[in-house]
């Protein structure tokens, strides 16, 4: 289950990337703020995977189809029903289950060497504020370091960070650099990036959440850029001094929003303010919009992973089912599934639903309507029993909804399933079955 939740955060988070890309170009024809598109980006490749996960039904776009509500079956779990040879059952060449586990232990030791990497950065960082002396540029207080800055840094108190060479700069300069950092402190893109890197911290391995940080870091340096030439400043002059400091710049700070980045950071901000206004710019803003509203819609569309299909079989409980019928054929075939759960059987094939068709539109007139307007919706994890008819001849539930109405549904959609039933060298065979039942808004 870990492992298909991880490829649902890549794939969301790829998706995220690629609009939010699209909206840089579709933002950038026009001069306008790209740094927001990147910063929504990170936001929902975090919040939008654990609000699936944690409330399945509290977005009742997110996680299934739009046209219908869904169900499915599930890989039968095969617990007894008649003895056959044990090693004829298919097994699998690894483990899902200890493959989950052994991903989430790499999780959670990556977030905590994330953890412990940017405490130790911030415990350095600490360290040498004490060495920084207060001074004055253009009139304004800052704080004079070594070889730091020009930056902005804190995150409830900022302050702005000037190396102590900044005095040599022509006077030209020294304005630019300072009119810039006081944009970044005024616009609060320190919090913006402290926000991203927040993020890394919960997914350290999304690969393209790094990289959205890495495009929030560049975007937020062109929106800055943007801004300060907004006032009336000279690009000549700007340019100089995004060259004069970058050739100087220092070792990067932790969460800090900079004049000068690295040279490839410093090439790119350059050509974006010299480049002239493209032709076409509404129809290369339309095809950019369209990319992004297409995978906007992908994102709202993508299934999210269901539980386990390798769970262990049910166990025996009188007070968890919810019987079909109370009458001495069913209660006879509970009594026998119960008195062979601890006993494996081969099959060599599983069993089929036949009738999804009919079962799609069962399932919709058994969702309640009251809690369809309301928009609640829900998931039940049952265990059926398929017999060699390929009948469902007993059910329990394995994982409630929360929901007692939408549990009883979910059995009445249990009740009328048809199977091909499984099959071990030709001959039928019952078994169990681990079948989702899912009832979300259309």
């Amino acid at each position: 289950m870990v492992i298909a939740w991880i490829g649902y955060c890549l794939l969301i988070s790829g998706l995220l990337a690629l609009a939010a890309f699209a909206t840089e170009r579709a933002l950038g024809h026009f001069r306008k703020p790209v740094r927001w598109g990147w910063f929504a980006a990170i936001v929902g490749s975090v919040t939008l995977p654990f609000a699936a996960f944690l409330a399945p039904g509290l977005f009742p776009g997110i996680g299934a189809a739009p046209w219908a509500p869904l169900v499915w079956l599930s890989e039968p779990v095969v617990v007894a029903s008649a003895p056959a040879a044990l090693e004829a059952v298919p097994t699998a060449w690894f483990d899902t289950g200890a493959m989950s586990v052994l991903a989430g232990g790499v999780w959670v030791l990556l977030a905590v060497g994330m953890l412990l990497h940017l405490g130790r950065a911030y415990g350095r960082l600490r360290s040498e504020m004490r060495t920084w002396t207060p001074g004055c540029v253009l009139g304004s207080r800052v704080m004079i370091a070594d070889d730091r800055g020009p930056a902005v840094v804190g995150i409830r108190r900022s302050v702005v960070v000037m190396p102590r060479w900044i005095p040599e700069l022509e006077d030209r300069l020294l304005r630019l650099v300072f009119l810039h950092e006081h944009e970044h402190q005024c616009a609060g893109d320190h919090r913006l990036f402290a926000a991203a890197v927040a993020a890394l911290v919960l997914m350290p391995w999304n690969v393209f959440l790094w990289w959205q940080a890495s495009r929030l870091r560049l975007a937020i340096e062109f929106d800055c850029d943007r801004r300060v030439l907004e006032r009336g400043e000279s690009p000549r002059d700007y340019a100089d001094a995004l060259i004069t400091v970058g050739g100087r710049v220092s070792a990067p700070l932790l969460a800090a929003a900079a004049f000068a980045e690295r040279k490839p950071a410093v090439e790119k901000r350059l050509r974006r303010m010299t480049e002239p206004l493209a032709r076409l710019r509404i129809p290369r803003t339309l095809g950019a919009s369209g990319v992004a509203a297409l995978a906007l819609i992908l994102v709202l569309g993508t299934p999210q992973p269901e539980a386990s299909m390798d769970a262990p079989a049910p166990e025996a409980d009188a007070d968890r089912g919810l019987p079909i019928e109370e009458n001495p054929l069913a209660l006879l075939a509970e009594r026998a599934a119960q008195a062979e759960r601890t006993t494996s059987v081969a099959y060599d094939t599983p069993p089929v639903l036949q009738n999804g068709g009919e079962i799609q539109q069962v399932l919709q007139r058994a969702y309640p309507r009251d809690l369809m307007n309301a928009g609640t919706g829900g998931r039940v994890e049952m265990w059926l029993y398929v017999d060699l008819s390929g009948a469902v001849a007993n059910q329990e539930i394995k994982t409630s909804s929360g929901n007692d109405v939408l549990d009883r549904a979910a059995m009445e959609v249990a009740r009328q399933m048809r199977f091909r039933p499984a099959s071990n060298q030709g001959e039928p065979t019952a078994v169990w079955v681990s079948q989702w039942v899912t009832f979300q808004v259309i």
